[in-house]
């Protein structure tokens, strides 16, 4: 489903998939070659201090510039842009409506959309998609997703501050399924939890069949693990952010290796927000599962930049339970080496979750033409 494709034309191929971290805005542009799925550009630039927050992009101009920049230092080609929002104005909803057609849906997700929106439906912008019916024929399932024009209008206003245009804005959650299952992936008719670590929120996601019929966005990310270590350590917070990256690691139960003082104290000092925000993923898998009875998760994809944290996946895989990868969305990208380093990719590979399944829009569109 394309969100907002009411509002914008898809156009041609060769986009550049454009993710507004609050940390970093990263970019990824991907053609289809002859072998499949080929990565043209990658870059990422650090987001204006206080620039976008819960996803809203609250200084256009500043971070216009970083994209002009953006653009220039990752010697990228193409100037129409694949976007996706998130944030806690993000609301994903499946439910259940009378059988009729797309026409009276759209006017009809109007309307059931007031009962959860927590903001009023003039401020929404809202697309809806019907998932099938159910054994009676008398009604239907229907996904809708909504978000508030603000938050499309700021990222608009800072793509034209750039000079880019938008030719797509979904929401986020699905540029992260795309970028990591592909329909003939045994997983994709799967539950599979999506869990995006970024520097200042989680989303937490469960997809199937190409569908997020759940989504849910917590407040906390690797800022808090940052802060936490700029305190602990009276250090600044760059500096905790570097020995964050380079020292700190989770010590998991029943290692027997031998640890270093220094991660040892690391460790006991992120365990708070650690803590904090696996108790926050625990209550949206359960209240999942609650919600949607029967259905049973069966593994989990960690992407973000915090993903990159030593044995975070064994960690989180202890503590739900459930079988955790760290998300490579360029696994199944060719490349040449002498452009993208091995390493270098493999070092950036879990914060583009977001840009590179937004970049695959085009090769995902150009398979389903062919």
């Amino acid at each position: 489903m394309s969100f907002l494709s009411r509002l914008f034309s898809r156009g041609a191929s060769h986009h550049i998939g454009i993710d507004f971290g609050s940390a970093e805005i990263k970019a990824v542009q991907v053609s289809q070659g002859a072998r499949g799925p080929m990565l043209e550009h990658v870059y990422r630039l650090p987001t204006p201090i206080s620039a976008i927050k819960d996803g809203i992009v609250v200084d256009p101009p500043a971070v216009g510039d970083t994209l002009r920049q953006l653009i220039t230092d990752g010697a990228f080609t193409a100037r129409r842009v694949v976007t996706s929002v998130t944030g806690p104005t993000v609301v994903v909803r499946q439910v259940t409506m009378p059988v009729m057609s797309e026409r009276e849906l759209l006017e009809s997700t109007k309307y059931e959309a007031e009962r959860f929106l927590p903001y009023s439906v003039e401020e929404a912008q809202i697309d809806a998609k019907i998932l099938g019916r159910s054994e009676d024929g008398q009604n239907m399932d229907v996904l809708i997703v909504a978000a508030q024009k603000e938050l499309v209008l700021s990222q608009l206003s800072s793509l034209q501050a750039a000079g880019l245009q938008a030719s797509v804005v979904e929401i986020e959650p699905f540029a992260m399924v795309r970028g990591m299952l592909a329909p003939e992936d045994p997983a994709f008719e799967q539950n599979i939890a999506i869990i995006n670590i970024g520097a200042s929120s989680t989303s937490i996601n469960v997809t199937k069949g190409g569908f997020v019929p759940f989504t849910r966005y917590v407040p906390i990310g690797g800022d808090a693990m940052t802060k936490a270590i700029a305190s602990g350590m009276n250090i600044s917070p760059d500096e905790a952010e570097k020995m964050k990256r380079e020292k700190a690691a989770i010590i998991t139960q029943g290692s027997t290796e031998p640890v270093a003082p220094t991660v040892t104290r690391l460790f006991n000092i992120i365990t708070p927000p650690l803590t904090e925000l696996v108790s926050e993923i625990h209550k949206s898998l359960d209240y999942f599962r609650t919600r949607f009875r029967g259905e049973i998760i069966e593994s989990v994809i960690l992407g973000g930049g915090s993903a990159r944290l030593a044995n975070i996946d064994s960690f989180l895989s202890q503590e739900l339970g459930l079988p955790v990868v760290v998300a490579d969305p360029l696994e199944r990208v060719a490349y040449n080496a002498v452009d993208f380093p091995a390493e270098y990719l493999r070092d950036m590979a879990p914060a583009l979750i977001v840009a590179a399944g937004l970049a695959r829009r085009d090769v995902a569109e150009a398979g389903r033409a062919a």
